[in-house]
């Protein structure tokens, strides 16, 4: 973290924990592909925060200071231990890491998909630096709350952008263009209610805890969830 210049990793990746059979660490890793987005569910709070806490470190150790930009969404109550550790642990990373409110959502999601369209529309910066966006308690943040009405109704011209379909159109859009998200969410019908159909299926890489068989089921295709 604090080396004056490193050569950047081609492939991002985040390590997930210890592994339970002969081979390296868990990891994921970030693709400019479409799916490649980061899905953690399940009510294993301190869990979910290691694996945040690890992946921040991580991320900011593949890359040269200021290559690339990360952002984390906190969903935690101000003054509240989870709160309070990751603000700590932020401080500890030289890199451009920002720390966004929920009522900087709109700004932050704004200004994503400005950034998601100067790089559609140029071949040279769509190669441009990785961004990450960390939503940690997803299903606190209501304004990126997806409404299956956004679809049909007609946008009004003057109105400002919408969080939630620019959140909806990062997820679905943006991987191909160098911007992933992670996000955390503590059930499975609240997954439901705050990702579109589409926005799901972009997260194919999932970690899931314990929970229902039939969430399970739902979320990566087998009850195994359910005898954690």
């Amino acid at each position: 973290l604090e080396a004056a210049s490193i050569k950047p990793t081609p492939i991002p990746r985040i390590w997930l924990g210890a592994p339970n059979s002969i081979k390296g660490p868990t990891e994921v890793a970030f693709h400019r592909q479409s799916g490649n987005n980061l899905l953690l569910v399940g009510q294993r709070d301190e869990a979910i925060l290691a694996i945040f806490s690890v992946g921040l470190v991580s991320l900011a150790a593949q890359f040269p200071r200021d290559s690339a930009r990360i952002i984390l969404c906190d969903g935690s109550a101000p003054g509240t231990p989870p709160r309070e550790y990751l603000e700590k642990l932020a401080q500890t990373i030289p890199h451009n890491l920002t720390i966004a409110k929920a009522g900087d959502l709109p700004e932050i999601m704004k200004s994503l998909a400005d950034e998601m369209a100067r790089r559609a529309n140029d071949t040279a910066a769509a190669e441009g630096p990785p961004t990450f966006l960390f939503l940690h308690g997803l299903q606190k943040f209501n304004k990126l709350r997806w409404e299956e009405d956004f679809g049909f109704s007609t946008p009004d011209p003057d109105a400002s952008p919408n969080p939630a379909v620019l959140h909806n159109n990062l997820i679905c859009e943006g991987t191909r263009l160098g911007f992933h998200v992670i996000a955390s969410c503590d059930t499975y019908n609240n997954v439901m209610r705050m990702l579109s159909r589409k926005a799901l299926s972009e997260f194919e890489m999932r970690v899931v805890f314990q929970m229902s068989a039939n969430d399970s089921s739902s979320l990566i295709d087998t009850p195994a969830a359910s005898t954690l």
